[in-house]
């Protein structure tokens, strides 16, 4: 019997194994991502008291942006952070929606993903987690006296450097 065009059959061992190990790189990617978004931002307003000045509560200042809470995050870390650009909250919606295709029909997209077609949106990904990581790097260190000479738009943060580390082993994007 031959296999089925875009069957798991048709493809050879190291094919299968690329491509695996590439979704398991979209995971990785939108959790890295995805960590510097929800979490951090909650755990600001929860941890912080508000005495005047910009800041009110997590309801107020977040929530109300959009239905979704991770939209709402991604609003109020491009207009009321400014931590990231309009291009950085799509590429993010895109990398979201990549990762969803995948994890949701993971069996029908694995024999037809060719994972060289993403090359431009990896490019994207890699500045708008440079841009979160850099963000966040600032905000957990960035008022200690003992990093004000620091160039912060060269610093990484660890998110960033773990994706910097798995980039240059997995080498599925050269």
């Amino acid at each position: 019997m031959d296999p089925m065009p875009g069957s798991f059959d048709s493809l050879s061992s190291e094919e299968l194994t690329r491509r695996l190990a590439y979704a398991g790189f979209v995971f990785i990617g939108f959790e890295l991502l995805k960590s510097m978004i929800v979490g951090p931002i909650k755990a600001f307003y929860s941890d912080t008291k508000f005495h005047g000045g910009p800041f009110q509560s997590y309801e107020r200042d977040v929530r109300g942006r959009a239905r979704d809470e991770f939209e709402a995050c991604l609003l109020y870390l491009r207009d009321f952070m400014q931590a990231i650009t309009a291009d950085d909250v799509n590429t993010i919606q895109e990398m979201r929606q990549h990762r969803n295709e995948l994890a949701h029909n993971f069996v029908a997209v694995l024999p037809r993903l060719q994972p060289n077609r993403y090359r431009p949106l990896w490019h994207k990904v890699d500045q708008t987690l440079f841009d979160l990581s850099n963000y966040r790097t600032r905000m957990e260190t960035g008022a200690d006296p003992a990093f004000g000479d620091v160039d912060w738009d060269i610093v990484k943060g660890h998110e960033y450097c773990l994706f910097e580390g798995i980039v240059e082993r997995v080498k599925l994007l050269t």
